[in-house]
């Protein structure tokens, strides 16, 4: 009984207590505080940015003499079994999801890829900008390379389903390791149509960085606009170097393949470089808004026997096979005409890609050492574009495929590869 008093007793204090400190707290103090709190998170809010797309689409191309569909489509995978004479895939292409986060002339990126094979990295880095003259910043991390328009051009905004052959070849996944500077006046002077990027790279894409040597890739751009028109112009170099992962080293020439079997060849470097040159034009009339953008890279590139595509960028079919180096050249011209002041467009591109310039047609497949690797291809592009909304696009494209005919099986002719391309692109 003594001991339900105490308890009794002991819990009437505790109550009195606790209205004793409701009462002692300021409820303007208290307001304040959740003011603070609201500010805080709309601050953060303001900062920080969520982004991104989602590209779903069906592709069908036709079959090679070999019984192969063309390596232009992105979608879908092989099918032992024998296919139809039309290949068709369902797939996304591209799904895109971006954190951005800005403060005080200092962004944080990071952008995912996510599609049905896989979720990687697209984007990791951090920008910093010069608090003093406000004319430099500098970018380290994974981000696009400052190589010419097209490589730099969004994803989102392409109005073909994929880059040129030749950006695709020479730079895989469009973004690299490495850091940058840029150059660039602020939007209030004169001399803010001039900019300039220039970096060091490891040089693999999205790959870890496996050696010691670095990629030097630079691009000055001059771009301006007046009521109705916007133009620009660039210049881009690269220059950077390829292990040799064996002692042969096979260089092009206009007699085929020289071959260089020194001892000192094993684990030493070829050069890999190239020059580009970058233009665009737009305007506006009744007709609608008219762009034009073409530009033309050339250069030397070290692949392999049956790739041009570099040996450590992840795509070269066999990493330990020996080097070839080749002149290579090409380029693009996309013509955009919006369709007066509807939601309408149509879309016309030509891009060519030859990666052994010093030699042509039947040569290749009858010189030593010449083959698939060495076969130019040239592309014109149709199509059309409807934006239904902000966020929503459709797109048909329609790439008509044409190669060098050759001296190679299954390239003696044109190869039926042309591809179609039905596209559904959401963006947030």
């Amino acid at each position: 009984m003594k001991f339900k008093s105490f308890a009794l007793a002991l819990g009437l204090i505790s109550t009195t207590v606790a209205f004793a400190q409701e009462e002692n707290v300021d409820p303007i103090e208290g307001l304040n505080q959740r003011v603070t709190l609201l500010e805080d998170a709309k601050t953060v809010s303001s900062k920080l940015k969520f982004s991104g797309y989602i590209q779903a689409q069906w592709q069908t191309s036709q079959i090679d003499s070999l019984g192969n569909k063309t390596n232009d489509m992105k979608v879908g995978t092989k099918n032992n079994a024998s296919e139809p004479s039309d290949y068709n895939r369902f797939g996304i292409r591209r799904g895109r999801l971006k954190a951005t986060y800005t403060d005080s002339g200092y962004e944080g990126v990071v952008e995912l890829d996510i599609n049905e094979k896989s979720v990687k990295v697209k984007t990791a880095s951090v920008q910093v900008l010069d608090p003093w003259t406000t004319l430099f910043s500098v970018r380290g991390g994974i981000f696009v390379r400052p190589f010419g328009y097209e490589c730099e051009y969004s994803s989102s905004k392409l109005e073909s389903p994929e880059r040129s052959r030749i950006t695709q070849t020479l730079f895989p996944d469009e973004n690299d390791l490495g850091v940058s500077l840029i150059v660039r006046a602020p939007k209030t002077s004169p001399w803010y149509v001039l900019k300039l990027e220039a970096g060091l790279f490891s040089g693999n894409a999205i790959s870890q960085d496996n050696d010691s040597k670095k990629d030097f890739i630079g691009h000055i751009t001059y771009s301006d606009a007046t009521a109705s028109s916007r133009y620009g112009f660039g210049v881009s170099l690269y220059s950077g170097f390829i292990m040799q992962p064996t002692v042969n080293v096979y260089s092009g020439s206009a007699s085929g393949y020289n071959l260089s079997n020194l001892a000192s060849n094993l684990n030493g470097f070829a050069k890999r470089q190239y020059i580009g040159f970058d233009g665009q034009y737009s305007i506006s009339s009744n007709f609608g808004l008219t762009s034009l953008r073409a530009e033309y890279i050339f250069g030397k590139q070290p692949g392999s026997s049956s790739s041009s595509n570099s040996n450590n960028d992840g795509t070269a079919p066999v990493v330990t096979a020996d080097t070839y180096i080749r002149n290579i050249a090409g380029g693009y011209v996309n013509f955009v005409q919006d369709i007066a002041d509807t939601q309408h467009s149509i879309v016309v591109k030509y891009d060519w890609y030859d990666p052994n310039t010093d030699i042509k047609g039947n040569q290749i497949g009858a010189l030593s050492k010449t083959g698939k690797a060495d076969i130019a291809y040239s592309t014109i592009g149709l199509g059309y574009l409807y934006r239904m909304n902000n966020n929503v696009r459709l797109s048909a494209y329609y790439d008509m495929v044409t190669n060098e005919k050759t001296n190679v099986k299954g390239y003696y002719t044109n190869v039926n590869d042309n591809l179609l391309t039905i596209r559904m692109q959401y963006k947030f």
